[in-house]
């Protein structure tokens, strides 16, 4: 088994990381010969997962990758540990590079970092992540979940704008109501006994999954009640600085929202296989 690049763009890689940093305390990596996936799943009572797929071309340069395994290579790794490792990047950095390798016998992921120090000579960084290896067998008992076809789908408001929303109704509630219709609007609402908040977006764009069709406008809005922390860890993908992000409701059951990472600039809904290079689910 062998994992071997330079990481091209380490200021994505530790985006991405830092967009997941309030999901969970241990995240799993899935590398392939073309793709980098990030999962998450908490706690079942929390019902938040997150699946993130990135092309290893928009991180990785130099890349090899060799397992028995499809060449493919499956790690569990504490987030904040590699958060650290890929803030040290970002301090003017000739060139990063990340290997698989031991340590007194025990994984790591290694993420050499060079640079020049005050006198001009090259520094070495290294920075050691430890990881627990996963067979092909555990990770066929991951899967993403099949849910049912939503209701509604539309481009969702830029993500600061709802996040310092919702930080302001996080005291009034735990739970909040996500509402959309297809007219592009949208609802945000918290209750308590003394108080009923609604925030309201209009002017939204709406979308269909098959491109061929076109969307039914439909004033009748579509509800699904969410955790508001599991909201709010949501919102984090900020760090990403997303510029297409997609909501989808599927009626008293769920809430998904695609992050749209790497994209070159709003472009709608036409434009999202086009400009991105892999999305956080």
């Amino acid at each position: 088994m062998r994992l071997r690049t330079l990481v091209s763009n380490s200021t994505l890689l530790l985006r991405v990381v830092q967009s997941i940093d309030k999901l969970s305390k241990s995240a799993i990596l899935k590398l392939t010969p073309t793709r980098l996936h990030i999962i998450v799943i908490t706690e079942l009572d929390s019902g938040l997962q997150l699946w993130c797929d990135l092309a290893a071309d928009a991180i990785f340069k130099d890349y090899l990758i060799e397992s028995a395994h499809n060449n493919e290579i499956y790690v569990e790794f504490n987030i904040d540990n590699l958060q650290r490792a890929l803030r040290s990047t970002q301090s003017g950095a000739l060139s990063v590079s990340m290997k698989l390798a031991k340590r007194q016998g025990l994984p790591v992921l290694s993420i050499i970092i060079q640079s020049q120090s005050g006198s001009g000579h090259e520094v070495s960084l290294i920075q050691d992540v430890p990881v627990r290896m996963l067979s092909a067998q555990q990770m066929e008992q991951i899967q993403e979940p099949t849910l049912p076809d939503g209701q509604v789908h539309f481009m969702m408001p830029p993500l600061n704008n709802v996040r310092s929303i919702a930080e302001r109704m996080k005291g009034m509630g735990d739970r909040v109501a996500v509402s959309a219709n297809r007219e592009g609007e949208m609802r945000v609402r918290v209750a308590n006994d003394l108080v009923d908040v609604t925030t309201y977006f209009r002017g939204l764009e709406t979308m269909t999954l098959d491109a061929t069709q076109e969307v039914e406008v439909d004033g009748e809005f579509h509800t699904a009640v969410i955790d508001m922390k599991n909201f709010l860890r949501f919102l984090q993908s900020y760090h990403v600085a997303p510029k297409n992000v997609v909501c989808c409701i599927v009626e008293h059951h769920a809430v998904i929202f695609y992050v749209y990472v790497g994209s070159a600039g709003y472009g709608g809904a036409a434009a999202l296989n086009e400009t991105s290079c892999g999305s956080l689910t």
